[in-house]
């Protein structure tokens, strides 16, 4: 199960990164945020198992997860 969703938190990181790195005017800023809240989704999932099954979140796991969430919506605490 982990594998797997560390699978999907790979992907998602990749096509993030895809995205973002097109010229700003050519980006779409739209299937840009999409990507961050797959992202986001991802993160939270795998760690999510991880805390299930016993074991501390990895800190950059975390890290990312507070940042995903301030860009996906600064609103967010």
């Amino acid at each position: 199960m982990l594998p797997d969703l560390l699978a999907k938190v790979m992907w998602a990181r990749d096509h993030e990164d895809a995205l973002g790195r097109g010229r700003p005017c050519w980006r779409d800023q739209a299937a840009l945020d999409d990507a961050r809240l797959n992202t986001l989704d991802a993160l939270v999932d795998y760690a999510g198992a991880i805390e299930a099954l016993s074991w501390p979140v990895p800190r950059s796991i975390l890290q990312e997860i507070r940042m995903h969430r301030i860009l996906c919506d600064p609103r967010r605490p």
